[in-house]
């Protein structure tokens, strides 16, 4: 009784949640966070240090953004899955070693979740009801025709 209202938000965050590509998106925003966490260092110094250090910025930034690209416009998932795949590749080699290397793995990983997701189907609604029996028992094609349609008569 006590929680009845707290179902329905929570019925929807489900519901929006199964319907895109979620873990491959939350994995990019992790691996973005991930990478951008080991360098914790002031932005005077990176910019002072150069490529290796801007280009954490850029990947970390990057991943994240396409992460949320991925869970609010599902239907862009092979594009946002191939780029942080690409993205995290360049990251392997231009920032730090792609966060330690478990940047680099979380966004490969996300990235293949996405690039591989596919929507699911919707199952066909079934009319029920007087109006779709009249309609069968009219056209002929109700089940006692079937019937007798595959019986040779004598």
């Amino acid at each position: 009784m006590l929680l009845r209202g707290a179902r329905k938000p929570w019925t929807a965050w489900t519901r929006w949640r199964r319907r895109r590509p979620f873990l491959a998106g939350l994995l990019m925003i992790l691996a973005g966070v991930e990478m951008l966490l080991v360098t914790r260092i002031p932005v005077e110094l990176m910019l002072y240090l150069g490529v290796g250090a801007v280009s954490t910025l850029v990947f970390s930034g990057m991943l994240v953004v396409l992460g949320l690209v991925t869970w609010f416009t599902p239907n862009q998932h092979v594009i946002t899955g191939s780029l942080a795949g690409f993205i995290a590749l360049g990251a392997l080699i231009l920032s730090n070693l792609g966060g330690l290397v478990v940047g680099t793995l979380l966004a490969l990983v996300g990235g293949g979740l996405a690039f591989s997701w596919r929507p699911v189907a919707r199952p066909a609604r079934r009319r029920r009801g007087r109006r779709g029996r009249r309609f069968r028992e009219r056209s002929g094609s109700g089940p006692e025709e079937v019937a007798s349609a595959e019986r040779p008569s004598p």
